[in-house]
């Protein structure tokens, strides 16, 4: 099959741009971010546009290279969660009291990514409820339950080695 030029490129994406979008913003929850990943993606595609040509659903094959570019910006920003001068103080640090361990989670909570730490601060923090945070941030129901999820996870994780 012959490589698409640039009309049929154009075309491509202009059925597929709102998939993309949506497929990207589900995992960075944040507009900006979406659309930034959308733009990679878009140039990723234009790069082996011959392989997209012959993808048997092109919509869904943009769609999962906006996602995978949303998740390299993810990473990009913050390396295994941004957690390593964490876990780095949990290493070092033997906690004795309730106060002491309290500090040491709002420390790691401090070190998580924007979303994560927004959501599991005012959840966890702050004690809202889920529709509250919703509504503050903009995100639907099933992005604040997995964005506080991860967060919940990673600061599990700066736990793992600590002895109780």
């Amino acid at each position: 099959m012959r490589c698409m030029n640039a009309e049929e490129f154009r075309t491509e994406m202009e059925r597929a741009g709102r998939r993309m979008y949506m497929a990207a913003l589900r995992v960075v929850a944040s507009e900006a971010d979406a659309e930034d990943a959308v733009q990679e993606a878009m140039y990723r595609l234009w790069k082996r546009r011959e392989s997209f040509a012959r993808a048997e659903n092109r919509s869904a094959y943009a769609a999962a290279t906006a996602r995978r570019c949303a998740l390299d910006l993810i990473e990009s920003r913050c390396p295994e969660f941004g957690l390593t001068e964490a876990q780095a103080v949990v290493a070092t640090e033997s906690v004795d009291d309730g106060r002491e361990r309290l500090d040491l989670v709002l420390r790691i909570i401090e070190g998580l990514p924007s979303p994560q730490r927004e959501v599991i601060s005012m959840r966890d923090v702050e004690g809202l409820e889920m529709s509250e945070i919703q509504e503050k941030l903009n995100l639907t129901a099933g992005n604040v339950r997995v964005i506080l999820s991860r967060a919940r996870a990673a600061v599990r994780k700066c736990f793992e080695g600590y002895d109780r």
